[in-house]
């Protein structure tokens, strides 16, 4: 294993935990380097942002979408941070999924971040449905797939970094 991805969704982290948020993803990436010697982590806050920010608008969306999604194609390893519904996160974890690259998935519960229990009726029915959506935190659409290598729920970045090592262990191992 010589390269990751940290992968992480952004855009929709509330004002009242993204400074939190930015600071475990640094974490994670520092954490993720230390576990695995020589291992290269690549993620957007550092490897396409910054970078992103000097580009013309009408370019950022497309360079956005090449830059990131080379990273992911280049990893031997993706890790997604998916506290948080993310769009592209969903794009980066099928693009590690086609590749059949493992992933690691975390999350955490940031007291904001759960979804809610929803019930719905369907026009041909008048059945109470309830929407399934497993613990409300990630999708089962992303927990079902089939890369995913191991579903880690954390509750601080110390607890955070000493699961992802042992997963990261146990896949150097296998690998």
């Amino acid at each position: 294993m010589k390269s990751a991805y940290l992968a992480c969704g952004l855009t929709h982290v509330p004002k009242s935990v993204f400074n939190e948020y930015v600071d475990v993803i640094h974490g994670i990436a520092s954490a993720t380097r230390a576990s695995v010697d020589g291992l290269t982590v690549k993620y957007a806050l550092v490897d396409s942002d910054p970078q992103l920010e000097k580009r013309k608008q009408d370019d950022k969306a497309r360079l956005c979408y090449l830059w990131d999604r080379k990273m992911v194609e280049e990893a031997d390893i993706v890790i997604a941070e998916a506290s948080f519904p993310s769009t592209g996160l969903g794009i980066e974890l099928q693009i590690a999924e086609s590749n059949d690259t493992p992933i690691i998935l975390l999350f955490k519960d940031y007291g904001c971040n759960r979804a809610a229990e929803r019930h719905y009726q369907n026009p041909e029915d008048s059945i109470d449905h309830i929407l399934q959506i497993g613990e409300g935190f990630v999708t089962l659409m992303a927990l079902g797939m089939p890369s995913i290598f191991r579903v880690i729920r954390y509750e601080d970045l110390e607890d955070c970094a000493r699961q992802l090592a042992n997963a990261l262990s146990v896949l150097e191992k296998e690998g």
